[in-house]
């Protein structure tokens, strides 16, 4: 499935908090007695030690929502594709070995519609998620916890700690794709809506209110690099064909035709037959 380039997409967008925001380091090691318990999660960015959005965290958010909007997703922990896959590829021995038989292409038929996006243990993924960080102020808060004993509705014994939290900040993010369909770009709106509703939160404490977001300032960049596309709009580069998509509203006019709950849509394996974007 990726053995010619047939097309490439980035999404870049921007993700502001509207409640506060937490995301543990999980480091036990802390050295500094003054600081919180839990502190938030830090990398260094241009010199400077700056509060993360780890990619991996966003890609889990974006996977669990895409399981829930997406028709016949497997359950990764229970029933999970790979599974499947493996399952059938063993009882599917001898066709393996006609030299005509594509294992990609098989496997990206038999997976879920959440794996064909987000892959799994026998199928590459198609789409990355880079780590998000803040961009122009940002405040660090401090707020201090008590674990409630269930029986008696009071505070339990020796149970107060306190965690850091990060507010008024906006996360610059980026999404790629690499041979995406065009379904795989309208689910992603679809999430992107969710998170504005608030349906769909980061980081931790998420029942308490924490982690709410907004989208805003969302673009993106599609290139096309077969000769075959006819690409209106599309800036030809030489190697590639691109075109700059701004705004949200401007991306899902070019997939209003798209539904993410056709089965037939879903299924499809063959980029040459998808409309380009």
């Amino acid at each position: 499935m990726f053995r010619k380039l047939y097309n490439e997409a980035i999404i870049s967008f921007e993700l502001k908090t509207v409640s506060p925001l937490f995301i543990r380091s999980g480091r036990e090691d802390q050295l500094d007695p003054a600081a919180a318990d839990n502190t938030f999660i830090t990398m260094y960015k241009d010199g400077k030690l700056v509060p993360v959005m780890p990619g991996s965290s966003l890609k889990g958010v974006f996977r669990s929502c895409a399981e829930q909007l997406l028709p016949g997703s497997c359950d990764i922990f229970r029933a999970p594709c790979a599974q499947r896959i493996r399952q059938e590829e063993r009882s599917a021995s001898q066709r393996l070995q006609d030299a005509e038989f594509s294992i990609g292409k098989e496997r990206y038929k038999l997976s879920c519609p959440a794996c064909k996006l987000f892959g799994s243990t026998v199928l590459k993924s198609r789409i990355y998620f880079n780590d998000a960080y803040p961009v122009g102020n940002y405040r660090i808060g401090s707020r201090a916890s008590v674990a409630i004993d269930r029986i008696t509705g009071a505070a339990r014994g020796g149970a107060l700690y306190e965690f850091e939290y990060v507010e008024d900040a906006v996360f610059k993010c980026s999404i790629s794709l690499k041979n995406f369909f065009r379904w795989h770009i309208k689910l992603l709106c679809e999430i992107f809506d969710r998170i504005d509703q608030g349906l769909v939160v980061f980081g931790g404490l998420t029942s308490k209110g924490f982690g709410q977001m907004k989208v805003q300032n969302l673009a993106m960049m599609a290139r096309y690099y077969s000769k075959a596309v006819e690409a209106k709009d599309y800036v030809d580069k030489g190697f590639y064909k691109e075109k700059w998509i701004e705004g949200r509203e401007t991306v899902l006019a070019l997939l209003k035709d798209v539904s993410i709950n056709d089965h037939n849509v879903l299924q499809g394996c063959d980029l040459e037959y998808d409309k380009i974007l």
